[in-house]
């Protein structure tokens, strides 16, 4: 029988052949793990859906692989399949990354048997990859000891360990270093590109007082640590945009570009950029609206672990209407989000910094250091005008700066 890689999503039309799970003449059972696809949004785990001996991997490990693209030829119930000719193999549509370094005095010498570069594609896992760009190692002068050669990472500590002591692992001034857009990264690419040809970008900034937010932060962050929780600002943020949300359910809308319809949704599922190794991803903490603050954070905690392990499934991606990005642990005081097409909103959350400000009390102004932020928001102005825009963030900010509020959302 053969088998073609399975649909990965909704929207989801190729991935990255990671890795094998499987060998060559090796019997399989039923749902057995066959191999791992990386796509834009996650790693997934491809279960075998037979059980028999497998006669050929026809895809290679770090080949770009389509949906219902040949994978692998196998004997199952005693009735045997020739493997196809090596001219119906497919070839990869695209070629893997490759760390070159132009100058011979960046290169890092190699054993005697992988002098010369090797040719042709090189295949190599994304973490090997990285390690060889880190390291300055050209891949292709590593020979590989994996299968169909396959440079492990292995492969490079013995190609460092071969070097004189002469040799330096630094780029030489004026080298290049070039780097196939594939991936994850190419995902990311493509998505961008698509929210800023779609939609009709405008973002709008207001300034906040987050001082009574970093108080009950404070004081929950106690309690939360006696639950074993590990509670920052988000979940807060997270509540106070539903809170708003509510008032301005426009903002939490999609666009049906085919059908020209807005769908404005009811239900409050946030996507969450989280940062990974392999780039950004948007995993959706969903039903917001039904979670207690210990609840988002214990969801939170666990969805930034699985995307940074790469154990992120499809179903972790699917339903968002709104998304919310983080750069505050890094800086910034604030920035220009790109929307997550189909959504009209993408809220930036920063730096929470403590500033000298002036504050009124009973009509008397005084000077009071004051813990600030910025919030920055972009949204699709073929949908959202800026009288609503600033009205929706005016709403969101008196949560911000009053979080005693979200406590009457649950009443």
């Amino acid at each position: 029988m053969e088998f073609r890689l399975p649909e990965l999503g909704e929207g989801v039309n190729e991935g990255e052949l990671v890795k094998w799970r499987v060998k060559e003449g090796e019997s399989v059972r039923d749902d057995q793990p066959l191999c791992e696809v990386m796509t834009d949004k996650a790693t997934i785990e491809i279960p075998s859906p037979f059980s028999g001996k497998i006669v050929q991997l026809v895809a290679k490990e770090g080949e770009i692989v389509k949906v219902h693209q040949l994978m692998v030829v196998a004997e199952v119930s005693g009735s045997k399949v020739a493997a196809p000719a090596a001219a119906h193999a497919p070839a990869p549509t695209a070629a893997p990354a490759k760390a070159t370094s132009p100058a011979p005095a960046a290169s890092v010498a190699t054993p005697p048997a992988a002098a010369a570069p090797v040719s042709g594609d090189v295949l190599a896992s994304p973490a090997t990859r990285k390690a060889a760009r880190e390291k300055g190692i050209d891949l292709g002068r590593v020979r590989g000891s994996g299968p169909h050669g396959r440079v492990l990472l292995a492969d490079l500590e013995q190609s460092l360990s071969a070097a004189p002591a002469s040799a330096t692992k630094s780029f030489a001034a004026g080298s290049v270093e070039r780097t196939a857009i594939r991936g994850m990264r190419k995902k990311i690419s493509e998505k961008m590109r698509q929210s800023k040809d779609k939609a009709a970008h405008f973002t709008y900034v207001e300034e906040a007082d987050a001082t009574e937010l970093v108080k009950l932060r404070s004081k929950a962050k106690l309690i939360a640590e006696k639950k074993g929780i590990k509670l920052t600002y988000l979940p807060f943020i997270l509540k106070a945009m539903v809170a708003a949300l509510k008032q301005h359910p426009r903002i939490n809308s999609t666009v049906d570009e085919a059908a020209q319809e807005i769908l404005t949704h009811h239900t409050f599922n946030i996507s969450l950029s989280v940062q990974t190794e392999d780039g950004l991803t948007v995993p959706v903490i969903k039903h917001v609206e039904q979670k207690s603050i210990f609840e988002l954070a214990r969801e939170i905690a666990d969805v930034v672990d699985r995307a940074r392990k790469k154990k992120l499934t499809m179903e972790d991606f699917q339903g968002s209407t709104i998304t919310l990005t983080n750069a505050g642990s890094i800086g910034g005081l604030f920035a220009t989000p790109v929307i997550n097409h189909p959504e009209v909103a993408i809220l930036g959350f920063n730096k929470i910094f403590r500033k000298p400000v002036v504050v009124n009390r009973n009509g008397r102004e005084r000077l009071a250091i004051r813990d600030w932020t910025y919030f920055s928001m972009s949204l699709d102005h073929r949908i959202i005008d800026g009288a609503e825009a600033a009205e929706f963030m005016k709403t969101f900010i008196e949560y911000i700066e009053n979080p005693g509020l979200l406590l009457l959302e649950t009443l």
